[in-house]
């Protein structure tokens, strides 16, 4: 399974890269259906607030506030397979 998480964490870099981008926003939903049919889902939490509560992702917090936390970046998705999170998320965390 790690080679293919590894496939899912280039596809979700690619994709926050061409986001909005109907032309390519097709192959990314045709690459998540198939993922589907294996038990396999990623999403990225970008623009979800954060609190420390959260088992989900893994943080790097920056800036001075520690209240209304944003994540504003996302480096590995959260990876789900057969409903289980098996991948935790690698995001950068601002306070708001």
């Amino acid at each position: 399974m790690k080679h293919l998480y590894e496939v899912i964490n280039q596809l979700s870099a690619l994709e926050s890269r061409l986001n909005n981008n109907e032309e390519y926003q097709r192959y990314f939903t045709r690459c998540k259906q198939s993922f589907g049919e294996m038990g396999i889902s990623y999403y990225s939490p970008i623009n979800e607030k954060y609190s420390e509560t959260r088992t989900d992702v893994e943080a790097n917090i920056t800036g001075e506030g520690t209240k209304h936390m944003v994540i504003t970046q996302v480096i590995k998705p959260v990876i789900v397979h057969d409903g289980a999170i098996t991948q935790r998320g690698i995001v950068i965390v601002e306070g708001k």
